[in-house]
């Protein structure tokens, strides 16, 4: 299983994009994520805010503010399937 981080406010309509992307495209590639969304105040003071929302795959930040291409998650969750 793949652990996917999604870090920022789930408000932000950024944020929603990539959520949408990686959860299609793990099930369009039938392969298990644990999606962690991290939020709140506390917790997102660690990360420049300039950077938010950002998506780490695997422990790899993949995209940082801007939401990546599905085939870019594709990608990224095919090679972490892979050398799993």
């Amino acid at each position: 299983m793949i652990v996917v981080q999604l870090i920022g406010a789930p408000s932000c309509r950024r944020y929603q994009k990539m959520r949408e992307i990686v959860v299609t495209e793990a099930e369009r590639l039938n392969i298990p994520i644990r999606l962690e969304e991290i939020d709140g105040a506390a917790r997102l003071a660690q990360y420049n805010p300039l950077s938010l929302p950002r998506l780490d795959i695997g422990g790899n930040l993949v995209a940082s503010p801007n939401p990546p291409t599905p085939t870019a998650v594709a990608h990224h969750l095919q090679t972490h399937a892979q050398s799993s």
